[in-house]
């Protein structure tokens, strides 16, 4: 398979996200997460306080080398593109979309598990940025599957058919990461088939 080749633009993006995350993450793991300040990753990455903020909204998010998840256009058309594809499946697949959004460079997963094992405050950030996430999943399966188009689609009619398909799929994406941590931040959804495809076949079995 042909490798995507990066823009130059977006390359030099990502270098300079990854140059924060580095400094802000060794500053924490080497003198505590409270000397970890903004001023001080930035004066160590050689970047200015003004640029600091253009890639991070908080030090807890440079330390960990995460971002506000966001829903791309492309993310969306996929979803609403299959419709006759199994909605658990799809469902799944968005949120994955999301969460990946969240992690513009997936090679820090065990560094970032590392330093979450070093600070235990630093999972109240992620467990932020993850609720963001599911919200905007909610908000597509909201506006997709209003009463009568869950209904046609034999779901429960209301905000619990979105509710229960959201609570699934994150429940797939922590039992993906559990199984293979770095499989929910890759491109490579073998991973990701596979747990979907364990679910569909546990949950109706338990039944």
């Amino acid at each position: 398979m042909q490798k995507t080749t990066v823009p130059l633009r977006e390359r030099n993006r990502l270098d300079t996200w990854a140059l924060i995350h580095n400094a802000a993450s060794s500053l924490a793991l080497e003198s505590g997460l409270t000397h970890a300040t903004v001023e001080a990753i930035a004066e160590s990455a050689g970047v200015s306080k003004r640029t600091f903020f253009n890639y991070f909204a908080t030090k807890e998010d440079a330390v960990l080398g995460i971002q506000a998840p966001t829903l791309s256009a492309d993310a969306e058309i996929a979803f609403r593109a299959d419709e006759g594809a199994e909605l658990f499946g799809r469902t799944v697949h968005l949120m994955v979309a999301v969460i990946r959004s969240m992690f513009p460079d997936d090679s820090f997963t065990t560094q970032r598990k590392e330093l979450t094992k070093a600070f235990p405050e630093l999972r109240k950030r992620m467990f932020e940025h993850v609720g963001a996430a599911e919200q905007l999943v909610e908000s597509v399966l909201m506006e997709r599957y209003n009463d009568d188009d869950a209904v046609r689609a034999g779901l429960p009619a209301g905000r619990d058919s979105a509710m229960a398909l959201l609570m699934l799929a994150g429940t797939v994406m922590r039992f993906t990461y559990r199984r293979d941590p770095g499989a929910a931040f890759s491109d490579e959804s073998a991973s990701v088939d596979k747990a979907i495809e364990i679910f569909r076949e546990v949950i109706p079995a338990t039944l």
